[in-house]
């Protein structure tokens, strides 16, 4: 009986040791498993097409921004990344459309500076611009060019503002519409030299510069892709760019910091976000593919060929240029006393 018990006991502890061993084996195995997932992962996306949505209308800046890093990173990543259109309210429609999609990176978003300037304008959004996205990198920085019909006498910066406060009231300005970065730049002008002139919106920027060039409206604030060709062609007259650095295109128009006016600087700035919680390995792949395609010769020369400047990052610093763009930017607004939206 005795020994009968002592056999029966050593089996359970066998059994029980057994059992252990097999769980601890177990364990150590998914913990394995879930390690090697994630760089699995990362080197297998994107295992599908990728959709990148774009805001606005098509053959508009951020149209023209993404679509030689949309063709290259195609070529980097063997999957289609196809350019999605979801236009309206400003750009809102379809930034809410991307940030209630599903964050595994298929889904992706191209924003200008109106991403931030959004935030500044409207008292609220379908969306949090900080909380809703994951910055994956910059992409490019775009030109913005001041310049005013040919009928205008005024050859500089300088010659504008003083002809503007000899004549309160009567100089127009076109923008493509309330709250835009063109009207921003213009009300900053105005709100810097101490001018006051008439706001006429427009639907879009192309409807502004083709009155400016017809001799509708006396200037504007308008994107370096639109106005670079006018410039050339003799149509407009480029005064100043609102950049830190001088529009490769055009390398004989003065910044507004060399004009004489240092704090009329705003520019167009895109970049690709993806919905929040997106996974960190596959931003990480998609933000190095971003760096690789924006530092070819092609991609760069494209850029150049319409007033853009490829500038990519890390997501860290995409994220720090947006918060830091949404304080400005609000700051601006307020300066200008626009009513919130």
């Amino acid at each position: 009986m005795i020994k009968n018990i002592i056999k029966t006991n050593s089996y359970i502890i066998f059994t029980q040791r057994l059992v252990t061993t097999f769980q601890a084996t177990l364990t150590v195995f998914i913990l394995a498993c879930g390690t090697i997932a994630g760089p699995i992962a990362a080197q297998s996306y994107p295992a599908k097409p990728v959709r990148i949505i774009v805001p606005f209308a098509a053959g508009g800046p951020n149209d023209s921004a993404v679509r030689p890093l949309s063709q290259k990173l195609q070529e980097l990543l063997g999957q289609p990344f196809v350019v999605d259109y979801r236009a309206g309210a400003n750009g809102i429609i379809g930034t809410e459309y991307v940030a209630k999609s599903p964050p595994d990176g298929y889904t992706l978003l191209i924003i200008s500076s109106s991403f931030t300037i959004n935030t500044a304008m409207y008292a609220k959004l379908p969306f949090d611009p900080v909380r809703d996205f994951a910055p994956v990198s910059s992409i490019a920085t775009g030109d913005i060019l001041f310049v005013v019909n040919l009928v205008v006498p005024a050859r500089t910066v300088k010659e504008f503002v003083a002809l503007a406060r000899a004549t309160p009231g009567r100089l127009s300005y076109g923008s493509s519409g309330v709250g835009g970065s063109l009207h921003l730049g213009a009300e900053l002008l105005s709100f810097t030299a101490g001018l006051k002139m008439v706001h006429v919106p427009y639907k879009g920027a192309i409807l502004a510069l083709t009155d400016v060039i017809g001799g509708h409206v006396d200037a504007m604030f308008v994107a370096g892709p639109a106005a670079i060709p006018q410039v050339k062609a003799g149509k407009v007259r480029a005064l100043a760019v609102a950049s830190r650095r001088r529009a490769p295109a055009l390398p004989d128009v003065p910044t507004f910091a060399e004009a004489g006016f240092p704090g009329v600087e705003v520019d167009s700035h895109y970049g690709i976000l993806a919905p929040a919680a997106m996974p960190r390995e596959a931003l990480v792949r998609l933000n190095a593919a971003i760096v690789k395609a924006l530092a070819t010769t092609e991609v760069r020369e494209r850029y150049v060929t319409m007033g853009m400047e490829a500038a990519s990052s890390t997501p860290q610093e995409f994220a720090d240029h947006i918060r830091n763009e949404m304080v400005k930017l609000r700051k601006v607004v307020a300066a200008a006393k626009l009513p919130l939206q």
